[in-house]
């Protein structure tokens, strides 16, 4: 993981200016970690005299190179500069030491589709995050990863709602399990569309919890799924023709 400080330049900043400029500023960073360029949550932004500044993560030393912006990028750019008269930089700051590493994506011989994390996409070889933004555009109509994100986020939500059990637990954890399931079925749908764009299988991890009869076989199709050897030390159960990974439950 890398540390970088974006500086918003410019000589003076009127009081009146400020709240909309952190408004616009925030479109701009919900841009650039829509497409994978930033990992970091928290944003704070810092005024002093002639810049406004705030620490951001990043999945690799090169995250925040033009080539990997996205449309949405570029448009806000444009907006803060047009708009507020400033100069946009990145500094480096430094590399976190301990974090979690990105895969390469061309080197990946395959992929999951797993939530949590610096990244839902994961390298099939190491379980490495892999950053959206060196991943072809699966939400074509816009060229982004709006379909992505938006089961991330729909995945997270449930999660919570499940974990806290404070609505009911088992409407969510059919969310989580079923594999008919909405959120199942769109997580199927971007590891095709990830699939066709780049050739490799894409698995979609299916979430099991307190359903032992899901160890037999494939939800999906039926087929014996049990693993010999543990998939990365974490999964027991994959489905090839199916693209589904899972584990057994525990205890």
């Amino acid at each position: 993981m890398f540390i970088y400080q974006i500086l918003f330049q410019k000589a003076d900043w009127p009081q009146a200016e400020k709240e909309a400029f952190l408004h616009d500023a925030g479109f701009f960073i919900r841009s650039l970690r829509a497409n994978g360029q930033l990992v970091s949550r928290n944003d704070v932004f810092l005024f002093q005299d002639d810049h406004v500044s705030l620490h951001v993560q990043c999945l690799t030393k090169d995250s925040l190179d033009e080539r990997y912006n996205s449309d949405y990028v570029n448009q806000w750019i444009a907006v803060l500069m047009d708009r507020y008269g400033v100069t946009i930089t990145y500094r480096y700051s430094g590399e976190q030491l301990g974090a979690e590493s990105a895969a390469d994506s061309i080197a990946a011989s395959s992929f999951i589709l797993y939530w949590g994390g610096s990244s839902p996409v994961r390298s099939g070889d190491n379980f490495a995050p892999i950053p959206l933004y060196a991943l072809p555009y699966t939400y074509t109509r816009h060229r982004s990863y709006e379909d992505i994100n938006s089961w991330s986020k729909d995945y997270e939500g449930i999660d919570g709602l499940w974990f806290r059990g404070s609505m009911g637990e088992r409407p969510f954890h059919n969310y989580l399990t079923d594999i008919g399931s909405p959120l199942t079925m769109q997580g199927r749908g971007i590891c095709d569309r990830l699939e066709q764009l780049t050739g490799k299988p894409s698995y979609y991890y299916l979430f099991n919890y307190d359903r032992r009869e899901m160890e037999h076989s494939c939800p999906s199709c039926g087929r014996e799924w049990q693993l010999t050897h543990k998939m990365l030390e974490k999964f027991d159960l994959r489905c090839d023709p199916c693209r589904l990974v899972s584990e057994k439950v525990k205890g």
